[in-house]
């Protein structure tokens, strides 16, 4: 079934990921390093393409695909193409509004040119070698489909953290197994989508939420909004039906998971050079803060708001759609932010940054 998915609009996805701008920080020097190596050098007066894959509201695109553009200006007089890709239900005039500030161009190098392409992140966005580097951040971890197999013991496929146990909550490896699949079909459909974009000596920059051998990104997040819905199943606010339809279709990947099509399937090792790939247990602004201030408050309030400006469209969706809709959102987010102040150690967060440096063949 196709999967609900967006960001909450209105800026407030941008002005609540700074996690995920930690998380991409790690992995995009690699790709300014990688510039000196694209094949620039010739007479051809095609423009560079490049492409930001899952770009959302665009604070973070913007920042990331501008520090490119200035490395290229450094390799290349040519045209630069920035483009901007994300699925058609994005906020698209947000996205616009971050690309042209007041009317004005917010990417200042000579000779940029900026666009926007809806579609799938699983699928062909542009034309054949008309890229010379794709970059995706924080995006890929979404699923293309939601399987046809619920989860009615809990929200996410990976089942609950280590931290939080609740009577009744878990995933059995049954249930979890139709999501990996779909994880690693949508990651071999990412890349050879990738492949027929790119020309040979382009460069692909893979950066998402995942897991390690301690952690995952969905550890204590996924479990503070699972015990305040269930919260509301106890007190008969919420149905129990809520709670089962609730599911988030995302998968975690190890960073061995997010190579592994390129070292398992002759095509796409055909393909792609691997040069680079790492997993970091990136610092995030609001843990750090609540590590020098000791404020619950302050993070419990930042946490929530990270929380919800990538979960809110799914919560809204499971909820019945009805008048009181938004107030019961809002009331569910409170227990979220009640229950971080109450037993921070219980939802512990670390954001695991997985990433991969491909070049095309």
């Amino acid at each position: 079934m196709p999967t609900t998915t967006g960001m909450k609009a209105g800026g407030f996805y941008d002005a609540h990921s700074g996690g995920q701008r930690s998380a991409l920080d790690e992995f995009l020097p690699w790709l300014e390093e990688a510039v000196a190596d694209l094949p620039l050098a010739g007479g051809d007066p095609a423009p560079v393409g490049v492409m930001d894959i899952g770009s959302s509201e665009g604070a973070n695109a913007l920042y990331a695909l501008d520090r490119v553009a200035r490395r290229l200006r450094f390799a290349t007089s040519r045209s630069l193409w920035l483009l901007f890709s994300d699925l058609p239900t994005n906020d698209f005039n947000r996205l616009f509004a971050n690309l042209y500030p007041g009317g004005t161009a917010a990417v200042t190098s000579d000779d940029v040119f900026v666009g926007a392409v809806g579609g799938t992140a699983f699928g062909r966005l542009v034309p054949p070698a008309s890229l010379h580097i794709a970059t995706t951040f924080n995006a890929i971890g979404f699923l293309d489909k939601r399987p046809d197999a619920g989860l009615p013991n809990f929200i996410l496929p990976m089942g609950p953290g280590p931290l939080a146990p609740r009577e009744g909550v878990s995933v059995s490896e049954d249930e979890r197994a139709p999501y990996r699949r779909q994880a690693e079909q949508d990651l071999h459909n990412f890349y050879a989508a990738r492949a027929a974009e790119l020309v040979p000596g382009g460069k692909l920059l893979v950066q998402v939420f995942g897991r390690d051998d301690r952690h995952s990104t969905s550890h204590g997040i996924y479990d503070v909004l699972s015990d305040a819905v269930l919260d509301g199943v106890d007190d008969g606010t919420l149905d129990r039906a809520v709670y089962e339809r609730l599911v988030f279709p995302i998968y975690f990947r190890t960073v061995e998971e997010l190579v592994r099509p390129i070292e398992a399937d002759d095509r796409l090792a055909a393909c792609f050079r691997l040069e680079r790939h790492a997993s970091h247990d990136v610092p995030i602004p609001f843990n750090t803060a609540f590590a020098e201030s000791g404020d619950r408050s302050a993070w419990a309030k930042d946490y929530t708001g990270f929380l919800r400006a990538f979960t809110e469209a799914i919560l809204a969706a499971a909820l019945p759609d009805s008048p009181l809709q938004a107030d019961t959102l809002e009331s569910i987010y409170q227990r979220v932010e009640q229950r971080l102040i109450d037993d921070p150690a219980r939802y512990e967060f670390h954001f695991i940054s997985v990433g991969a440096l491909l070049t095309r063949r």
